[in-house]
């Protein structure tokens, strides 16, 4: 496993980097791991929460979003950031053969941290959280996979991509709205989360009211009322920013950290 120590020690936790090769786009990606004190100190397995960046960052973005050092060992767990390549939307790319971010996280990504880690390598063992782009992420990722993770935070999450057809690129990953209208949709968490009815996961849409994708977020929130399906749901005063999700994203992660499983166990 290459390891490069991008900060000694941060508080009493450690932040390294990692390269995790794809098997699909045949190149590697870097991830930011921050372990807490305790998991140097002894032999314990610890959870895993995933935190996915939103458009335009890397694998730094969570880095300089939120004290991820002081959550680690407060919470006790292991934080792990992957690099989203700016745009992916975390989908399979069907018009680009260089994008397959679903599988990279699910089928690289996950067994690459545990093998290299001593984590709880089950579902309670793991949960993912996301901001914007990166909520879209956890929160598709979580329907199409619920036997990896126990749940999903979305922060200022897109719920419905056709809202946007002109938008972050989307079109390199989907293709033109025009002539793909019919995929947006069907890619979209507001189709998906039908998938998570039954489950029994955990799920937390958030979303500043002064956000653009406010909207998106109250109607898969009404869906999934609808639908049954159990979930955490919260309107908070912001706007669709970094300050939001540093805001927010503590409360995930100490949710989270109550259905995981604990070191030790």
């Amino acid at each position: 496993m290459g390891l490069l120590l991008l900060a000694a020690i941060t508080q009493a936790s450690q932040t390294c980097v990692v390269s995790i090769p794809s098997a699909y786009m045949k190149k590697s990606f870097n991830a930011a791991v921050i372990t807490p004190e305790e998991y140097k100190n002894n032999s314990s397995h610890f959870s895993v929460v995933y935190l996915l960046h939103g458009y335009s960052g890397d694998y730094l973005t969570w880095t300089r979003v939120a004290p991820l050092d002081e959550y680690a060992d407060r919470y006790h767990v292991v934080f792990v950031c992957p690099d989203g390549n700016f745009n992916s939307w975390y989908m399979d790319s069907p018009v680009r053969a260089d994008s397959k971010f679903e599988s990279y996280i699910v089928d690289d990504v996950v067994p690459f941290i545990d093998k290299n880690y001593r984590t709880w390598a089950q579902a309670r063992g793991r949960a993912i959280i996301g901001s914007s782009m990166g909520g879209h992420g956890a929160a598709t990722i979580l329907a199409k996979h619920c036997s990896l993770f126990c749940g999903a935070g979305s922060i200022s999450g897109i719920m419905d991509l056709t809202e946007f057809p002109s938008q972050w690129d989307l079109h390199e990953v989907l293709g033109e709205f025009r002539t793909s209208a019919g995929l947006w949709k069907s890619s979209s968490f507001l189709m998906l989360c039908e998938k998570l009815v039954g489950q029994s996961k955990a799920l937390i849409l958030d979303c500043g009211v002064s956000d653009f994708a406010l909207p998106g977020n109250r109607r898969t929130h009404e869906k999934l009322l609808a639908l049954g399906v159990p979930h955490e749901y919260y309107e908070r005063p912001g706007t669709h920013s970094f300050e939001y999700a540093r805001q927010c994203v503590e409360f995930h992660v100490l949710y989270f950290s109550r259905i995981l499983q604990k070191p030790g166990n």
